[in-house]
């Protein structure tokens, strides 16, 4: 399969629209090559069998995709090099509940890490071997990156109509619906107060839930549930600590908000096919 191009757009999305579809178990899973051979790890299975599978783990509340990657070679002794493509994903259903697994193309520094740690069961296959082996479920997967997000979240209409008239509450709520990412998130649909026609994030509940580790998240979406409660409610906020841990395309979005508070035109809509504008 041809791997996709990774790009903050492309993680921001993949995690969006899971979110969207109801799936929040969210899995990463390693393609590790090396001199044509890809790296398989023994899974242990209840009848004293193993599957070969590909490294994978859980991507825990507060990490992305890249960060789960990472350390999910780092259990196996390896130090992740590069992030060179997105393969596709498959869902796994276990114990009731619907997982998404994100498989990567990476690189090691030193893929032979593992051969000299005792205790890991591994195997470099070539393609040639695993032609007549059974497919890793991960290997499986949809060559097709997830869809990506509805073009307007969930509430976005409602949270507008609330928001009309006044040019930083504005700039608030398009900074939350450009983002995408809090709207898709269960945990914090309980924080806005919704009536027939409109929608009213609860501000200090949001920050305080953040503060007390209610909404785990990552980096990028602290600074971007902040910086929206600063322009809407007036928390106070660092720029140095937010605006230091924002991609290209969040950057760009959090640029439009503070055009749009001071009640100028925005300017161009982010392009999700250039690197930043």
């Amino acid at each position: 399969m041809k791997p996709v191009a990774v790009t903050s757009r492309l993680l921001h999305d993949l995690a969006c629209s899971s979110h969207a579809e109801g799936i929040t178990a969210l899995d990463v899973a390693a393609a590790v090559s090396q001199d044509d051979r890809i790296l398989l790890i023994a899974e242990p299975g209840s009848d004293f069998t193993s599957t070969w599978q590909l490294p994978a783990g859980p991507v825990l509340p507060g990490q992305t995709l890249t960060d789960a990657l990472a350390i999910t070679l780092a259990t196996l002794g390896l130090t992740m090099r590069e992030v060179t493509g997105y393969l596709g994903h498959h869902d796994d259903l276990t114990g009731g509940q619907v997982s998404r697994v994100f498989c990567f193309a990476v690189t090691a520094e030193d893929p032979h890490t593992i051969c000299r740690a005792a205790g890991t069961g591994h195997w470099w296959a070539s393609l040639q071997e695993l032609s007549g082996l059974p497919e890793p479920a991960a290997l499986a997967a949809s060559a097709a990156p997830a869809p990506l997000p509805p073009t307007e979240p969930p509430l976005a209409a409602a949270l507008r109509a609330w928001a009309a008239g006044l040019h930083p509450t504005q700039a608030a709520v398009s900074l939350l619906i450009g983002h995408a990412a809090w709207l898709h998130r269960s945990d914090f649909r309980p924080l806005i107060d919704v009536t027939t026609s409109t929608a009213a994030p609860d501000w200090p509940a949001a920050i305080t839930a953040l503060d007390t580790g209610e909404l785990p998240c990552s980096g990028s979406e602290d600074s971007m549930l902040r910086l929206a409660a600063s322009l809407a409610d007036g928390t106070p906020v660092s720029l140095r600590d937010t605006l230091t841990r924002l991609d290209a395309r969040n950057a760009h979005l959090v640029s439009q908000a503070i055009i749009e508070a001071a009640g100028h035109s925005a300017p161009k809509p982010y392009c999700r096919e250039c690197p930043i504008f």
